[in-house]
């Protein structure tokens, strides 16, 4: 062979071999890119706050991320390969069908907010997307449903709607207290002047003493409208909870002696737990729940005060529990809504004053029925100052 020859032959070798190793490099790079990209996909979806569930067209579940399984309360492997009529249970129908609609050629969900029924018939609202998924031709492959979880939305909401409230409780209060409370003290004194100056007797002495009542109740209702309308802002203090609540205890068995019946337990674990809050206004939320309990109780039964640190102690739980006739379901939602009581002659703003108090401290209450029977009341406070949490009570009047 030629040297000519072969020289040529050994260039294009090389420059064959050159491409090889190019060809190789870029497919390696293509490869590490795709892997790449493929783990940026799953960390982004492992890290997604919404809910993915990804089905083909046939309804069976390809992909669920974390937030799903968590927001739909099941396990992330038991999704996969399902149906999705079959992993949703009777709770999580309406999730399923909004996915089977869309399935079935319907219109997509833009934006739908449906309940779901979890474990302990926890209730769950959720705002839903669904979406067709369609391969390159067009047709349809499947479906995505993207959801989150609007508790907190909507407690922001009904936070909203009370501010709401409160300023147009704030507006009327005004007027209640110059319109009413000046005439009702003339009011009362005349008939008090009138009491002690007149020798009256039969009807016309009990007319008397029915003004005094009557006026004595109307200054109360306005006093108690006025102080839920105008609750003064939280001095939290570094407070020692024992004797707190030991101090407590023994104001009830004051206020309710003659009762044999009562038995009062106050628990707090541990002994030495301190919490920021207010004494003077804790004080008016803890009385106000344990005397509403041994009036449920009807003086005979066990009222327990209770104090406790969570799991990660960060939130102390303070818990007012009775071993009464518990609170009707019917009731429960409307506990804390300003005029509204179940009492006779009661003005229906001791507990919405015991909220805005717990409020006020950047803490929370519910009411809930006891393990034993009866009712209780759970109050969180923060162990930290929260300053935002005071601010989410403002005062309303200034008078």
């Amino acid at each position: 062979m030629p040297w000519a020859l072969s020289g040529l032959l050994l260039i294009a070798s090389v420059e064959l071999l050159r491409r090889l190793r190019r060809a190789r490099a870029a497919c390696r790079l293509a490869s590490a890119r795709e892997q790449s990209l493929r783990t940026d996909l799953r960390n982004v979806l492992a890290n997604l706050g919404s809910g993915l569930v990804i089905s083909d067209r046939h309804g069976v579940i390809q992909r669920a991320n974390p937030a799903a399984a968590r927001i739909l309360g099941v396990r992330e492997e038991d999704l996969a390969g399902q149906t999705v009529a079959d992993a949703f249970d009777e709770g999580r129908r309406e999730f399923a069908r909004a996915v089977v609609q869309v399935l079935a050629g319907g219109d997509a969900v833009a934006r739908r907010e449906i309940g779901l029924t979890l474990a302990e018939g926890r209730h769950l609202p959720v705002g839903i997307s669904v979406h067709p998924v369609r391969d390159e031709t067009g047709r349809q492959a499947g479906a995505v449903a993207i959801f989150q979880d609007l508790s907190e939305v909507n407690a922001l909401r009904e936070r909203m709607r009370e501010n709401d409230r409160l300023a147009a409780i704030g507006e009327l209060s005004a007027s209640i207290a110059h319109e009413i409370r000046n005439p009702l003290g003339s009011i009362r004194g005349s008939a008090e002047l009138l009491a002690a100056e007149l020798e009256v007797g039969g009807q016309e002495q009990r007319l008397l003493a029915l003004i005094l009542k009557e006026s004595e109740r109307v200054n109360r209702i306005v006093s108690d409208f006025l102080a839920y309308a105008r609750l003064r802002p939280a001095v939290r203090q570094l407070s020692e909870l024992k004797p707190f609540l030991e101090d407590i205890a023994f104001q009830v068995r004051m206020h309710q002696q003659g009762r044999d019946g009562l038995r009062i337990v106050t628990a707090i674990e541990p002994d030495d737990l301190l919490v920021l809050m207010d004494p003077e206004q804790m004080q008016q939320v803890l009385l106000n729940l344990s005397l509403n309990a041994c009036e449920a109780m009807d003086g005979r039964g066990t009222l327990t005060l209770s104090a406790t640190l969570d799991e990660g102690n960060t939130v102390c739980r303070l818990v007012v529990a009775d071993t009464g006739p518990g609170i009707a379901p019917e009731v429960r939602d409307t506990l804390f809504r300003p005029f509204v009581t179940t009492k006779t002659g009661g003005t229906g703003l001791g507990l919405p004053v015991v909220q805005r108090i717990v409020t006020a401290h950047g803490g929370g209450i519910l009411a809930a029925a006891a393990p034993d029977g009866g009712a209780e009341f759970r109050i969180d406070l923060p162990l930290v100052l929260d300053t935002a949490g005071a601010a989410a009570a403002p005062d309303l009047l200034a008078v």
